[in-house]
């Protein structure tokens, strides 16, 4: 019997360039984290602007903070890069450039009144339009600058509350009113002209809390008697400072655009606010404050660092309604009451 011997099988030829097996679905590559934001604050040493850099710091949404002042910061934090600049030097666009922000916090600002006037519209007025350029040369996504309430101006027929649509009355003699006033006027002018760039303004009423040092915290705290006008009695709003802070991450983080109030929905008479510092009430006559403020601004008493023009936001309302804020989703964590009474306790002598 014949045996046959079985061929071999025959080998397919290799082409050399065999083709990669298609990774199934769940071996896809997952997609990589978002970087957080890098932000760049003005003002970042003062009194929010700190407060600011404290909560970025600790917040994954953000990946860098880039403050800048022509002051040093209360504390070193993780993420916070300072660079000591004045908001007027001509360097500022292309150092603002070299950090490549997503998002600007335009905070510097002379808050409590000076003397020199021509020193302050220096720097709100000027800094403020020097920070606009630079942030148009950086290309900069997404910008806030915090404006005022004071900016609606505190007049007998205001509305009660203001909403955001009402029309900005500051005061022509109130230095810090009028000028918050002025840029946002620039801010509008921005808008105009660069209307990519996601851009909000925040009006924040009194802004109290156990951090503030400043003249409106001085009038309660710093005078041997609680002076108010005799004759009125006009509601007043607290923030916060923690709420000024959790609505300006608000804002950036749903990308809110506009004008927003930042104020709680409760107010305290001037009546109340007086009683509540503790101290014997004293009533004077609308010529007698007139006259003893001139006195103290002239001589430069810091209890009372105001100029008189200052006395219409103690005799008429300015109450401001936060219903844009509300619509984000923000909830303010403290009220009028509650704010004034920190604000108080903080500077009682131990």
């Amino acid at each position: 019997m014949t045996s046959t011997k079985k061929s071999p099988a025959k080998k397919k030829k290799s082409t050399g360039s065999a083709k990669a097996a298609k990774p199934s679905k769940a071996m896809k590559t997952a997609p990589k984290p978002k970087r957080g934001k890098r932000v760049l604050i003005t003002g970042a040493s003062g009194y929010i602007g700190s407060a600011l850099c404290k909560a970025l710091a600790q917040d994954d949404w953000c990946e860098r903070v880039d403050a800048l002042d022509v002051v040093a910061p209360p504390q070193q934090l993780e993420k916070v890069h300072f660079t000591q600049m004045d908001i007027n030097d001509p360097k500022l666009g292309a150092w603002m450039q070299s950090c490549a922000p997503d998002v600007v916090v335009h905070l510097a600002f002379i808050l409590n009144p000076i003397r020199d006037a021509e020193l302050m519209r220096r720097v709100n007025i000027d800094g403020t339009r020097n920070v606009l350029e630079a942030i148009a040369e950086a290309g900069v996504g997404q910008v806030m600058v915090a404006s005022s309430g004071t900016a609606y101006g505190a007049w007998p027929d205001n509305p009660i509350p203001l909403k955001e649509t009402d029309p900005i009355r500051p005061h022509p003699g109130f230095q810090y009113a009028r000028e918050k006033s002025e840029v946002e006027g620039l801010c509008e002018t921005f808008m105009e002209t660069h209307s990519k760039v996601v851009f909000s303004m925040i009006r924040p009423c009194v802004v109290y809390g156990a951090g503030v040092d400043n003249y409106l915290s001085a009038m309660l705290t710093e005078l041997p008697l609680a002076i108010g006008l005799a004759g009125y009695d006009p509601p007043l709003q607290f923030v916060h400072e923690d709420d000024v802070v959790g609505a300006v991450t608000t804002i950036l983080k749903k990308r809110g655009k506009g004008a927003f109030n930042v104020a709680p929905p409760d107010t305290v008479t001037m009546e109340e606010t007086l009683h509540a510092s503790g101290k014997r009430v004293l009533r004077l006559p609308d010529w007698v404050m007139n006259s003893l403020v001139k006195f103290l601004w002239k001589a430069g008493i810091p209890a009372f660092n105001a100029p008189p023009e200052f006395l219409d936001f103690l005799r008429y309302p300015w109450v401001m309604e936060s219903a844009r804020l509300a619509d984000l989703g923000f909830e303010f964590s403290h009220g009028s009451r509650e704010t004034l009474d920190e604000m108080l306790r903080s500077k009682a002598a131990p």
